[in-house]
């Protein structure tokens, strides 16, 4: 990344408010990100545990594709969180990464991703639709737990079709 790119300031060090970036990893610095959207610049592979966990005012974010890793709890409780697309390359959604995240209401995951950990979406009250690619191979039982509104899209004949069926949660297979 040169100095001229987003998030980089004029000595080509990562700038952006309460947010550092260490060895390639997103990390928070003090209290919540404050920031209502987020650009992760093009370079950063992975996002700290707990990350933006409780920013409240973000709404928006955008992953580079460079990204590798989103750490457990990362945008637990974002609760204003609408708008964010998991890139290619991520290959699982960690325990509570989106938990609490009540506005958000669909997500498309990548086929990168094998598996879903758990409480991954537990408590987003608006989520519609999650659509899952057949690479999924482990959902954990309680990943969807309290998503009243969930409709999963699904491979026909997929693991994720079965876990679907497993527990009740309403599904589209195609």
């Amino acid at each position: 990344m040169g100095a001229s790119d987003a998030g980089l300031n004029n000595h080509g060090e990562f700038d952006m408010a309460g947010l550092s970036l260490e060895g390639g990893y997103l990390r928070r610095q003090g209290t919540a990100c404050a920031l209502e959207e987020v650009v992760v610049p093009e370079g950063v592979v992975g996002i700290d545990v707990g990350c933006f966990e409780g920013s409240t005012c973000l709404k928006r974010v955008v992953l580079p594709s460079s990204l590798r890793e989103i750490g457990v709890g990362a945008f637990k409780n974002c609760r204003n969180l609408s708008d964010i697309e998991i890139p290619m390359g991520i290959d699982r959604l960690r325990k509570s990464v989106f938990s609490g995240c009540e506005s958000l209401e669909e997500m498309v995951v990548p086929e990168s991703v094998t598996s879903i950990g758990e409480w991954a979406f537990r408590g987003c009250a608006n989520l519609r639709r999650v659509t899952l690619p057949a690479s999924v191979e482990d959902i954990c039982a309680e990943s969807f737990l309290a998503c009243p509104n969930l409709e999963l899209s699904v491979p026909a004949g997929s693991y994720a079709e079965d876990f679907a069926r497993k527990f009740d949660i309403p599904f589209r297979a195609s």
